[in-house]
């Protein structure tokens, strides 16, 4: 008789024990569950830009000759890498791409942290952190904001002298705070450990460390094609690093795992800098109309230097519900330690954003 063994059994702990990431409710459930045409859904929740990409036309056309569907793509994605080096000023060996934002993360962690080792996150901060830290079993170190959702950097330098990493979202998500420059030089500087700056928002916020990689080889810079670049679908992303630290990288990267569309169509919004450029301009533009037609609606709203408001309603739960019936999908943070009352609200089209307000407005 062929003994049975359940495969539970076999689930390391650091999996059993983590707290998975929370999924955004798709268009389709929003639009069945409220009797909203899906079509009239709008995602204030993702932080994604309104605006579609350029018109990717002509590098499709070129796409077919160029990159078959039925071979590997170039596993060094040397379109991408060759466009990121005229945008960024980095050599190629110092430019790691991959599978969005989230897939260098995963390898940054991957090359240093196993198990009981010590990661430094501030709280709050991108949920996925806890998640990527738990997973290779290490130990999530939490240094709390200071009042209100400022980062502490003292702690977070004091904290760091005896970790084995240190995450650092700048702008944060989910608050919008930044960290400025000299901040970030002294925590690389006086921390014992690799610090990973993730900066997803920072051709929102125009400050970057990238260039500091030069004198600190203990510092990766994390970027991603989602946001400003209205390429979330592609799910492309990159590390900027030192020679030494690309190199750690690369070691762990899968091949493929970035897609011969996705090569093609980064590629070429990498070639149309002005059209980013004009569209982030226009979200920062319209993010300040929003936020003046918003605030008469909410007890609070934070400074952010991203593209999207957060702040703090009496009643969440009226409020989100109320989007809701009306197609609006915001991030709900209220149930998290610290953050009574938040939401997150990305800026859109103004004709989105006056449909929020209007939601917003009739619960007030």
């Amino acid at each position: 008789m062929v003994q049975t063994r359940d495969w539970r059994a076999l689930v390391r702990p650091a999996i059993e024990g983590l707290d998975p990431y929370v999924w955004e409710i798709s268009s389709a459930e929003v639009a069945a569950r409220f009797g909203v045409p899906v079509e009239r859904v709008v995602r204030f929740d993702t932080n994604t830009s309104p605006f579609a990409p350029i018109h990717l036309g002509g590098a499709l056309g070129e796409f077919g000759t160029t990159m078959p569907l039925n071979e590997y793509p170039d596993t060094s994605y040397g379109p991408i890498v060759s466009r990121l080096c005229r945008y960024t000023g980095l050599l190629e060996d110092r430019i790691v791409v991959g599978c969005g934002a989230d897939e260098i993360l995963d390898l940054t962690v991957r090359v240093f942290v196993e198990s009981g080792k010590r990661v430094v996150v501030s709280r709050p901060s991108y949920a996925m952190y806890p998640v990527l830290v738990q997973a290779y079993g290490g130990v999530l170190i939490a240094v709390s904001d200071r009042e209100p959702f400022r980062r502490d950097v003292a702690a977070l330098i004091a904290a760091g002298r005896s970790a084995d990493l240190l995450l650092l979202c700048n702008p944060n998500n989910p608050t919008g705070d930044l960290v400025g420059r000299d901040d970030i030089e002294r925590i690389v500087r006086e921390v014992a450990c690799p610090v990973a700056v993730d900066e997803a928002y920072f051709e929102f916020s125009g400050v970057t460390v990238a260039d500091l990689t030069d004198r600190y080889p203990n510092l990766v810079v994390i970027r991603t094609l989602s946001k400003a670049f209205s390429l979330a679908g592609l799910r492309v992303g990159y590390a900027l690093a030192s020679e030494s630290m690309a190199e750690l990288l690369n070691r762990v990267r899968p091949p493929n795992s970035v897609g011969s569309l996705s090569i093609a169509l980064a590629a070429a919004a990498l070639d149309a800098l002005d059209v980013m450029r004009a569209n982030v301009a226009a979200i920062l533009a319209e993010k300040e109309r929003f936020t003046a037609s918003v605030g008469p609606y909410v007890e609070a709203i934070f400074p952010t230097a991203t593209n999207f408001l957060f702040l703090r309603v009496e009643s969440p739960e009226r409020v989100v519900a109320a989007l809701l019936r009306n197609g609006l999908v915001v991030r709900d943070l209220s149930a998290r330690p610290g953050m009574r009352g938040c939401l997150r609200v990305t800026v859109r089209r103004s004709e989105e954003n006056d449909r929020f307000v209007a939601a917003l407005a009739s619960v007030a």
